[in-house]
C-alpha cells in the first residue's frame, strides 16, 4: 500500500533582496498550479539594511519594501499566478533564518522553496548560513531551485539509500518514493529510482554447506537490487529508470542527474548523528551545492 503523501498547496517562498526572484517564482507558480495550491512570499531584507543602521531607515525601508513587493507582483502578473499569492512578507528586524521559524509557527506550509544562497569557497567549508538551516534543522521539505528552464520532458529522481537498514531510513526511502511518484504524476513527468552503493570488497568469499554444496555468494550490487525490489513493487516501473550506480552519492549522483538532463532530485536527510557532519555538513548539503538540477530535501516525521 502506498504511503499517504500530502500535497504542496502552501509553498513558502524564501528570497533574499540582493537576488532575482524570477525563477525561484516560476517554480513556485508551476507548483501551485500542479497541486491547486497558494504561495506565501517571504523576502528578507535583513542583510540589506544591517550594515547600514546608521542611515534613516525610515526612508530607505519605504522605498525597498515598495520596490520589492511590484518587482513580485509584476513578474507574477506577467504570468497569470497573481491568484496563487497568498501573501508577501517583508522582514528586516531579523535574521532570515529566524525570522522564517517564526513565520513558519504562525502559518501551515507544506513546502519551503528558494534558491541557493551563493557564498564564498571558504564559508562552503563549514555548515553556517541560511542554506543549512534549511537542510539541517527546518522540519519541512526544502525545494532548492537552480537556474536552469524546464524541458517538456520532465525527469524526476528518487534517491533511495540501501545501504542503511536502519528504521528510520527504511520509512524515509518509502517517503522519498511516494513523494517523488506524486510529484511526477502533478507535473507531468517521469520517475527515475536511483540508489548507489560501494565497490566492491576485493575479497573473495565461498558459503558451504554439507547438504547443499558451495554457494556463490551474491554481489553488493545483487543485494542492493534485491533490495530495492521490495520497495518499489507497489510501483509500475520499467527496468530504464532503474539506476544502481557504484560510487559515492556525492559524486555519482550529480554526474547520473546530469546524463538524464533531471529536473529535480528527491532525496532524504536524516539528523547529523556523527560529529564530522555537525562540523563540515552531510551528504544532503553537498548534493545541495553540487546537483545541476533542483533538489528537494525530505525530512524524517
Amino acid at each position: 500500500m502506498n504511503m499517504e503523501i500530502s500535497p504542496f498547496n502552501h509553498i513558502l517562498v524564501v528570497l533574499q533582496a540582493d537576488e532575482d526572484p524570477s525563477i525561484p517564482l516560476a517554480r513556485a507558480t508551476r507548483l501551485c498550479r500542479a497541486y491547486s495550491g497558494k504561495m506565501t512570499v517571504f523576502v528578507s531584507l535583513h542583510n540589506y539594511f544591517y550594515p547600514k543602521a546608521n542611515l534613516n531607515l525610515a526612508d530607505d525601508l519605504n522605498k525597498v519594501v515598495v520596490n520589492h513587493q511590484n518587482s513580485i507582483k509584476n513578474i507574477l502578473e506577467k504570468w497569470e499566478a497573481s491568484e496563487f499569492v497568498e501573501d508577501i512578507v517583508l522582514s528586516w528586524q531579523q535574521k532570515p533564518s529566524l525570522a522564517v521559524a517564526n513565520l513558519l509557527t504562525q502559518t501551515t506550509f507544506n513546502l519551503v522553496l528558494k534558491a541557493p544562497y551563493l557564498q564564498s569557497d571558504f564559508k562552503r567549508l563549514f555548515t553556517s548560513g541560511l542554506d543549512h538551516y534549511f537542510v539541517a534543522n527546518c522540519p519541512l521539505p526544502i525545494w532548492m531551485v537552480k537556474p536552469r528552464l524546464w524541458d517538456k520532458q520532465l525527469e524526476v529522481l528518487a534517491c533511495v539509500d540501501m545501504k542503511d537498514d536502519d528504521f528510520d531510513n527504511h520509512l524515509l526511502n518509502r517517503r522519498i518514493l511516494a513523494v517523488s511518484d506524486k510529484l511526477a504524476q502533478a507535473i507531468g513527468g517521469q520517475m527515475h529510482v536511483i540508489d548507489c552503493y560501494d565497490g566492491e570488497i576485493g575479497t573473495l568469499h565461498i558459503d558451504y554447506n554439507s547438504q547443499r554444496g558451495f554457494k556463490r555468494e551474491a554481489t553488493l550490487k545483487q543485494k542492493h537490487q534485491e533490495k530495492l525490489e521490495l520497495y518499489i513493487k507497489e510501483y509500475s516501473l520499467a527496468n530504464d529508470v532503474l539506476h544502481s550506480i557504484e560510487g559515492i552519492p556525492d559524486e555519482v549522483l550529480p554526474e547520473k542527474a546530469a546524463r538524464l538532463n533531471a529536473e529535480v532530485a528527491v532525496i532524504g536527510n536524516n539528523e547529523d548523528k556523527h560529529f564530522m557532519d555537525k562540523i563540515f555538513g552531510d551528504t544532503a548539503m553537498t548534493l545541495t551545492e553540487a546537483m545541476p538540477c533542483d533538489i528537494l530535501v525530505l525530512k524524517p516525521e
